[in-house]
């Protein structure tokens, strides 16, 4: 029986659609910037001081050609299938693995399709700007002086071979967050920040890749000493090598000063080209988009709301940018959109609009909070933590002694037995009980899995760290919380002036005991050790972003507290903030 496909709700396509329209304006941008770092590849390489005039429209003439744009379709072909790769990444889930194992199980896919893409760019990038290159640094095959040979051009392998060195450098070099959607504090043009980007990107990358160039360098004579040399030229009838020797040929190579001009040139075109793409796709993701509080009478079904945004747990960079939009709507000083989420419903008079957001942002932070203290159960306590009243024992003394034997003498004059002593065995105990078996054999398991532990390299695959959750936490989801608790606090702390109908009064002690509960789990987790310098940024703002939610909820109703209906530890915890005593 064939299987049926579920049908995709028009929102579900609406919200790919609004990915799809960003990834296509970062893939353009990406072609784009292969023309300009070519631009800039040719002014370099064409530099002439004394005809400043023929050299600027030389370059510009060479660039317009068609030749130019025809050898220049393998390189954008390459870069648009880095983009789709680049774009199934940006769109992954981001669910958590609790093993290096089935990280590696999940990723090993995408991660070769990303290896075999890098290299084709490097390669195909090389291979392009070596065409502008003179014939001792363009062709494969240089003809030999005498019986119509052909000998093979090592220095033009050196360069292709650099181009692939380049994009495997990057691949291996790039770290797992840049494929995180982080967005920016201060939202700037997209045109302005790609600008910005541009210049300090190959600025930046003419100093960072000087060094593996000299990696390549030795890496290209270990290479070729070994095999590639003598066997790529025997691949070819009629093609010997220039210098038989690997040493004279390395060094022929070295002290080509041009060469390793245009070699470290071309390392700083692809690292520039590679991390632009990158940018170009966190550029256009995190760009500012304002959702409708609510749907219009005119709207159809395609219309995405602010609600069904943030309740869209298929693509996180949707919920992500809801989140961002409801914080700006909080934080605006044009109160227009927060006054649809005071505003009554028409006709019935219900506060539909605050009561659809407020408990879809309820639910995102007790959700996030429950993960939040369910991940850091049994995680190792930082050094200087306090400890856990649980976890202290008494000394024995004296007089605790004198009370155990007074109890005992009289438990024994009434008959009365001790209910921490064993019982009188009813059955031989010669026979082993059921329990007792079941006991053994966990206790061998338990053994086992440790004694498996200890063997190098099992528990790094298939072990679970004990922060390993919290982390992920932390990283992943963080982010939008800071947005959605601060925004929910600001609109709150508002609603005194801008609430005609009271509509917040109603849910004002769920938001309080929700943004305590969410501090308290935090300042549980800052007594285990983080060991992750970008997991401690994480988590400094998201305690900042608490804190500060609650001092905006407390200054905003300290003379009403008594007014509010609250739990007697959601007033403790909210008295250090109204009297400033919380750090």
């Amino acid at each position: 029986m064939a299987a049926t496909i579920e049908p995709v709700s028009p929102r579900e396509l609406e919200c790919r659609k609004i990915c799809v329209e960003r990834f296509v304006f970062a893939i353009l941008y990406s072609v784009a910037i292969q023309f300009v770092l070519l631009t800039v590849f040719l002014l370099l390489v064409n530099f002439s001081l004394f005809a400043p005039v023929a050299w600027v429209l030389g370059t510009f003439r060479l660039l317009c050609s068609l030749s130019t744009w025809l050898a220049a379709m393998p390189l954008v072909s390459a870069v648009i299938v880095y983009g789709v790769c680049l774009a199934k990444a940006f769109l992954a889930d981001g669910r958590y693995c609790p093993t290096r194992f089935q990280l590696i199980y999940r990723s090993i896919v995408q991660k070769s399709a990303l290896l075999v893409v890098n290299c084709v760019v490097g390669f195909l990038t090389a291979w392009l700007y070596t065409r502008f290159l003179r014939d001792d640094y363009r062709v494969l095959f240089l003809p030999a002086s005498e019986n119509g040979q052909f000998v093979l051009n090592e220095k033009y392998l050196f360069l292709l071979l650099g181009g692939t060195f380049a994009g495997v450098y990057y691949f291996v070099r790039s770290k797992p967050e840049r494929s995180a959607v982080n967005f920016p504090v201060i939202q700037q043009p997209r045109y302005q920040q790609i600008r910005a980007h541009l210049y300090s990107t190959v600025y930046r990358s003419l100093f960072t890749s000087f060094a593996p160039a000299l990696v390549y360098a030795s890496f290209f004579f270990t290479f070729s000493c070994v095999y590639f040399r003598h066997k790529l030229a025997s691949t070819f009838s009629g093609v010997s090598l220039a210098e038989e020797s690997t040493l004279a040929s390395f060094y022929a190579i070295l002290s080509d000063v041009r060469l390793l001009l245009y070699c470290w040139i071309l390392f700083s075109q692809i690292l520039s080209s590679m991390n632009l793409m990158q940018d170009l796709f966190h550029i256009c993701l995190t760009e500012y988009r304002a959702f409708p509080v609510e749907k219009s009478s005119l709207a159809d079904d395609r219309e995405v709301t602010l609600v069904e945004a943030l309740a869209n747990t298929q693509l996180p960079i949707i919920q992500q940018l809801a989140a961002l939009d409801l914080f700006n709507i909080a934080e605006d000083s044009n109160p227009t959109r927060r006054s649809r989420l005071y505003a009554l419903s028409i006709p019935g008079g219900h506060p539909y609009n605050w009561r659809l957001l407020s408990g879809e942002c309820i639910r995102l932070i007790r959700d996030y909070s429950a993960e939040l203290s369910r991940s850091i159960e049994g995680a190792p306590q930082a050094v200087g933590s306090a400890i856990r009243p649980e976890i202290t024992r008494l000394r024995p003394t004296a007089s605790m002694d004198a009370e155990k034997i007074l109890s005992k003498q009289y438990n024994e004059s009434f008959g009365i037995r001790s209910l921490s002593t064993n019982a009188l065995p009813t059955e031989s105990t010669s026979t082993p009980q059921p329990d007792i078996i079941c006991k053994a054999i966990d206790r061998r398991l338990d053994s086992l899995r440790t004694s498996l532990k200890n063997i190098p390299g099992i528990f790094y695959l298939f072990g679970e760290p004990k922060t390993a959750k919290t982390c992920h936490l932390l990283s992943n989801n963080s982010q939008q919380i800071i947005y959605i608790s601060q925004a929910l606090a600001s609109l709150a702390a508002r609603s005194i002036n801008e609430d005609q109908f009271g509509v917040v009064q109603n849910d004002l002690p769920l938001i309080i005991r929700t943004l305590v509960q969410l501090k308290q789990t935090i300042d549980k987790v800052g007594s285990i050790q983080l060991d992750v310098k970008k997991i401690d940024r994480n988590y400094a703002a998201l305690k900042a972003a608490t804190r500060r939610s609650l001092y905006r909820i407390a200054g905003a109703f300290a003379d009403y507290l008594n007014d509010i209906v609250l739990e007697p530890g959601d007033v403790k915890a909210l008295h250090g903030f109204v009297h400033y005593r919380e750090a």
